[in-house]
């Protein structure tokens, strides 16, 4: 449980040209379809006939298929319809594709008592298509592209990429697709503080203490974690790590990020905040920056106030000298141990960086090199106990440590055999040491924030590949079959779904988690050479970009229906509240939640009103999704979320 801000609720509230002219998704008019605000991209031309009366919904990837992938619709039925038939028409009204809706999966809803997949695999010619129902009840679906997936979903990567420009902090702010001015320049002098003690949730119990004889820090950059301005060492290496995973090339390489405009210089902006969180001549790593929530001696945090960013620099009045001048906090004292999951994830973003420059600037190449070797060597490698993330550690409670020190030495030797460094083999030896650990923890979720294990077998895989011999402590045939095993474990949740989610649609991270297990079957294609689980890959992407039970992408622009009024301070106070142009683009949101994740949010009083998308009818007794500033259970983007999109999709542009 993600847990981000337990105080925060009653404050904060918190192929063809013309093929690829079609992923704005022209929406079909039904009468139980939310209201769609299509992106500001080109829509396909002419019209397609007229729908009428409809009593069921059918849900499609919004942004489309790939021309030779799996392709499963859904078919949400008021009552049982089992023999219900389906076209799929062009936009001239010939069919290109008959058949009959799959086995009822079950309730969706009360108002949903039924659920079929439609299997529409057979069209693989590129071209916009619609589904017609009929036979016991009529729906007709949203129109839907299919097309190369490298132009597809190369397009969702470009739009992830640009949310990460919406979280820029300091000088150097982007004045599209939101307008931005410079924020929290006076990181540039920020005192140290000693870790806080809190009372209750992340509410101090007293004032904060400066650290004695500490250096002023530079913390000036950066990326906002959330729809907050805080920022996290911790959530910074993993989206780093994933974006530069999906920019490094190479044969073995999981992406080609040449490809994806923006993504180079985005993850350049942010290994340059990483390098001020990293202090060489002391061995100090800074682990954030500002603070959650005040409480003690009326002081007020960042959560307490709806605010944009560049008024901080100049707040003033009572308590509010840590919006003014934020505090930075240690993950270690000079030379002192690092807590080991921060340790392994912030080195396997070093050595990427380390893989990505080598060929055009092998002196910051070497550096990164060294600055993940010596943070590596300052992990503790042994039952370490509770594992620092953030201040209070509830923001973020991950419990594993031994798959963020694995993939730090597999980033390691990987860089090691590029630059040459002759200590590759004692990295290999050591990822192999600690991925052994890992697997032996029986861990069979997705890729998300708390779990790198899935980049560990995939990554390690390779390297073991490229080293051409064994490796005591793990074997090939191991890293496969830790991959397999997660994966079966979702697939076993995916058939109870009648969404076909392998994520429970009652807990935080949603989204997150369903492109996880869509990466996870990516990368078990590509170590394992072997398609089995590709459906399952692209259904857990349907299910994020528009085949649940709500009909929305969860990216911010991508797609045909997408929130529109999320928790995120700056696309609120400084974006368009419609839903179409000055939006964050690219933002990935929390997603549907439990019921109970949304009682008693209460909106800011500096919040800019917005009506959001409603779509209550297609809530479930358990659970729910609402678009709406305050409920930020549901349309709170952040950067975690939005790396583990982009790298999911860059592997289903490549498989």
């Amino acid at each position: 449980m993600r847990n981000r801000r337990p105080a925060v609720i009653p404050r904060l509230l918190t192929t063809a040209a013309a093929v690829l002219t079609t992923l704005a998704l022209l929406a079909a008019c039904t009468g139980d379809e939310p209201e769609e605000k299509k992106p500001d991209r080109p829509a396909p031309e002419g019209s397609w006939s007229p729908v009428g009366a409809t009593d069921a919904v059918v849900r499609t990837d919004q942004v489309g298929y790939a021309t030779a992938e799996t392709k499963i619709a859904v078919l949400l039925a008021p009552r049982k319809a089992d023999g219900a038939t389906f076209v799929v028409e062009r936009q001239d009204s010939s069919i290109a594709l008959r058949g009959k809706v799959g086995a009822d999966r079950g309730a969706w809803s009360r108002r949903y008592p039924a659920t079929y997949p439609i299997d529409v695999s057979g069209l693989r010619t590129a071209g916009t298509y619609r589904i017609r129902v009929t036979g016991g009840v009529s729906a007709v679906s949203s129109v839907f592209v299919v097309g190369a997936s490298k132009e597809l979903f190369g397009q969702v990567a470009a739009d992830t990429v640009d949310f990460f420009g919406v979280q820029r902090d300091g000088a150097d702010v982007l004045s599209e697709p939101i307008p931005r001015k410079p924020s929290h320049l006076n990181d540039a002098k920020a005192t140290v503080y000693e870790a806080p003690d809190f009372a209750d949730g992340d509410n101090l119990a007293s004032g904060l203490t400066a650290v004695d004889g500490a250096p002023v820090v530079d913390a000036t950059g950066g990326w906002f974690d959330a729809g907050d301005y805080l920022k996290f060492t911790h959530t910074t290496a993993y989206a780093l790590t994933l974006m530069l995973l999906a920019e490094r090339g190479g044969s073995t390489s999981i992406g080609n990020g040449q490809a994806i405009e923006g993504l180079a210089e985005e993850a350049a902006f942010g290994v340059d905040w990483l390098d001020k969180m990293w202090d060489e001549s002391t061995k100090t790593l800074y682990l954030q920056v500002g603070l959650g929530s005040g409480g003690a001696d009326g002081l007020i945090g960042d959560h307490d106030v709806w605010r944009l960013p560049e008024d901080d620099d100049r707040a003033s009045g009572d308590g509010k000298q840590f919006l003014r001048n934020r505090p930075v906090f240690r993950a270690n004292a000079p030379g002192e141990e690092i807590s080991p999951n921060v340790a392994g994830r912030v080195a396997a973003a070093f050595a990427l960086a380390a893989q990505v420059e080598v060929g055009s600037d092998p002196t910051a190449a070497r550096a990164h090199l060294d600055a993940a070797a010596t943070i590596l060597d300052l992990a503790g490698d042994e039952d370490y106990g509770t594992l620092m993330t953030a201040l209070p550690r509830d923001y973020y409670p991950e419990s594993s440590w031994a798959d963020d020190l694995a993939l730090g030495a597999t980033e390691l030797a990987r860089a090691g055999i590029v630059i040459g460094d002759p200590r590759a083999t004692t990295w290999a030896g050591q990822a192999a040491r600690w991925a052994a650990l890992s697997i032996s923890a029986d861990r069979k979720g997705p890729l998300n924030l708390y779990d790198v294990g899935p980049l560990v077998d995939a990554e390690l895989h390779a390297l073991l590949q490229e080293i051409g011999k064994p490796v005591a402590g793990v074997t090939p045939e191991a890293l496969v079959a830790d991959l397999k095993a997660r994966l079966d474990t979702g697939v076993a949740a995916a058939v109870k779904s009648p969404i076909g989610a392998a994520a429970p649609i009652t807990s935080d991270d949603f989204s997150s988690k369903t492109f996880g297990w869509s990466a996870v079957a990516a990368l078990y294609h590509r170590a394992a050479d072997d398609d089995t689980y590709d459906a399952f890959g692209t259904a857990q992407r349907n299910v994020a970009l528009g085949t649940n039970g709500w009909g929305l992408s969860m990216i911010v622009g991508v797609g045909s229906a997408y929130p529109k009024c999320i928790h995120h301070q700056i696309a609120n106070l400084s974006g368009s509240l419609t839903g179409t142009g000055k939006v964050a683009t690219g933002a990935v949101m929390n997603g549907p939640n439990a019921s109970s994740a949304f009682r008693g949010l209460t909106t800011s009083s500096t919040a800019k009103d917005c009506t959001g998308l409603d779509v209550s009818r297609f809530d479930r007794s358990d659970a729910r999704f609402v678009d709406a500033p305050h409920a930020y259970s549901s349309v709170e983007p952040a950067i975690d979320f939005t790396a583990t999109a982009l790298i999911a999709v860059v592997l289903q542009a490549r498989i």
